[in-house]
Protein backbone atom coordinates (compact mmCIF):
# COMPACT_ATOMS: atom_id res chain seq x y z
CA UNK A 1 0.00 0.00 0.00
CA UNK A 2 2.76 2.42 0.52
CA UNK A 3 4.82 1.82 -2.64
CA UNK A 4 1.58 2.15 -4.42
CA UNK A 5 0.46 5.61 -2.52
CA UNK A 6 4.17 6.61 -3.25
CA UNK A 7 4.06 5.81 -7.04
CA UNK A 8 0.93 8.18 -6.90
CA UNK A 9 2.50 11.16 -5.94
CA UNK A 10 5.19 9.74 -7.84
CA UNK A 11 2.56 10.00 -10.97
CA UNK A 12 1.54 13.12 -9.72
CA UNK A 13 4.45 14.75 -9.23
CA UNK A 14 5.22 13.99 -13.05
CA UNK A 15 2.11 16.07 -14.12
CA UNK A 16 3.80 19.13 -13.18
CA UNK A 17 7.22 17.58 -14.70
CA UNK A 18 7.38 20.98 -17.13
CA UNK A 19 7.78 23.54 -14.54
CA UNK A 20 10.16 21.06 -13.02
CA UNK A 21 13.98 23.10 -14.38
CA UNK A 22 12.13 26.32 -13.64
CA UNK A 23 11.85 25.27 -9.95
CA UNK A 24 15.02 23.39 -9.45
CA UNK A 25 16.27 27.30 -11.20
CA UNK A 26 14.93 29.56 -8.16
CA UNK A 27 14.65 27.17 -5.25
CA UNK A 28 17.30 27.13 -2.86
CA UNK A 29 18.78 24.08 -2.19
CA UNK A 30 19.17 22.37 1.27
CA UNK A 31 19.71 19.37 2.97
CA UNK A 32 15.93 17.57 3.59
CA UNK A 33 16.57 17.42 7.44
CA UNK A 34 16.28 21.66 7.40
CA UNK A 35 12.84 21.61 5.68
CA UNK A 36 11.77 18.39 8.03
CA UNK A 37 12.42 15.75 5.72
CA UNK A 38 14.15 12.47 6.11
CA UNK A 39 17.13 12.06 3.76
CA UNK A 40 17.06 8.51 4.43
CA UNK A 41 14.05 7.87 3.60
CA UNK A 42 14.22 9.74 0.33
CA UNK A 43 16.98 7.54 -0.49
CA UNK A 44 14.93 5.09 0.11
CA UNK A 45 12.93 6.33 -2.75
CA UNK A 46 15.49 6.98 -4.81
CA UNK A 47 16.73 3.57 -4.24
CA UNK A 48 13.33 2.04 -5.28
CA UNK A 49 13.43 4.35 -8.09
CA UNK A 50 16.79 2.97 -9.45
CA UNK A 51 15.69 -0.80 -8.67
CA UNK A 52 12.67 -0.29 -10.74
CA UNK A 53 14.57 1.12 -13.51
CA UNK A 54 17.29 -1.54 -13.64
CA UNK A 55 14.53 -4.22 -13.12
CA UNK A 56 13.21 -2.44 -16.47
CA UNK A 57 10.13 -1.60 -14.85
CA UNK A 58 10.19 2.05 -15.69
CA UNK A 59 12.69 3.74 -17.94
CA UNK A 60 13.46 6.27 -15.80
CA UNK A 61 12.21 9.33 -13.55
CA UNK A 62 12.93 12.61 -12.17
CA UNK A 63 12.59 13.24 -8.61
CA UNK A 64 11.67 16.77 -7.76
CA UNK A 65 10.66 17.62 -3.72
CA UNK A 66 10.89 20.78 -2.12
CA UNK A 67 9.10 21.83 0.74
CA UNK A 68 8.28 24.87 2.15
CA UNK A 69 10.07 27.45 -0.88
CA UNK A 70 13.40 24.65 -0.86
CA UNK A 71 14.67 22.27 -2.63
CA UNK A 72 14.80 19.17 -0.73
CA UNK A 73 15.72 16.53 -3.92
CA UNK A 74 16.03 16.96 -7.26
CA UNK A 75 17.45 14.01 -9.04
CA UNK A 76 17.56 11.76 -12.29
CA UNK A 77 17.81 7.88 -12.44
CA UNK A 78 17.46 5.62 -15.51
CA UNK A 79 16.96 6.73 -19.34
CA UNK A 80 15.23 8.89 -21.26
CA UNK A 81 14.97 6.78 -24.23
CA UNK A 82 15.78 2.99 -23.55
CA UNK A 83 16.42 3.13 -27.81
CA UNK A 84 19.42 5.10 -27.40
CA UNK A 85 19.62 4.54 -23.75
CA UNK A 86 20.00 8.80 -23.63
CA UNK A 87 20.91 9.13 -19.66
CA UNK A 88 17.73 10.90 -18.29
CA UNK A 89 17.85 14.46 -17.46
CA UNK A 90 16.74 16.76 -15.07
CA UNK A 91 14.74 18.91 -17.76
CA UNK A 92 13.18 16.01 -19.86
CA UNK A 93 9.54 16.49 -20.80
CA UNK A 94 7.53 13.31 -20.38
CA UNK A 95 4.46 12.63 -22.49
CA UNK A 96 1.80 11.77 -20.38
CA UNK A 97 -1.80 9.87 -21.21
CA UNK A 98 -4.89 9.70 -19.44
CA UNK A 99 -3.26 10.95 -15.88
CA UNK A 100 -6.58 12.50 -14.46
CA UNK A 101 -7.58 9.42 -12.31
CA UNK A 102 -4.58 9.27 -10.74
CA UNK A 103 -4.32 12.67 -9.70
CA UNK A 104 -8.16 12.56 -8.48
CA UNK A 105 -7.58 9.45 -6.42
CA UNK A 106 -4.61 11.03 -4.59
CA UNK A 107 -6.66 14.74 -4.15
CA UNK A 108 -9.36 12.90 -2.23
CA UNK A 109 -7.16 10.68 -0.30
CA UNK A 110 -5.49 13.33 0.51
CA UNK A 111 -8.98 15.37 1.48
CA UNK A 112 -10.21 12.63 3.03
CA UNK A 113 -6.83 12.34 5.27
CA UNK A 114 -7.32 16.03 6.09
CA UNK A 115 -10.82 15.10 7.07
CA UNK A 116 -12.02 17.97 4.58
CA UNK A 117 -14.07 15.69 2.70
CA UNK A 118 -17.26 13.15 4.48
CA UNK A 119 -16.24 9.40 3.91
CA UNK A 120 -20.55 9.15 3.23
CA UNK A 121 -19.92 11.70 -0.32
CA UNK A 122 -17.04 9.12 -1.72
CA UNK A 123 -18.61 6.71 -3.86
CA UNK A 124 -16.41 3.29 -4.11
Amino acid sequence: MKRTITLLALVLWLTTLALAPAWGQTLPTVKPEQVGLSSEQLGRLMTMLRADSEKGQIPGAVLLVARHGKLALFETVGVLDPATKAPMTKDAIFRIYSMSKPITSVATMVLLEEGKLARSVVVL
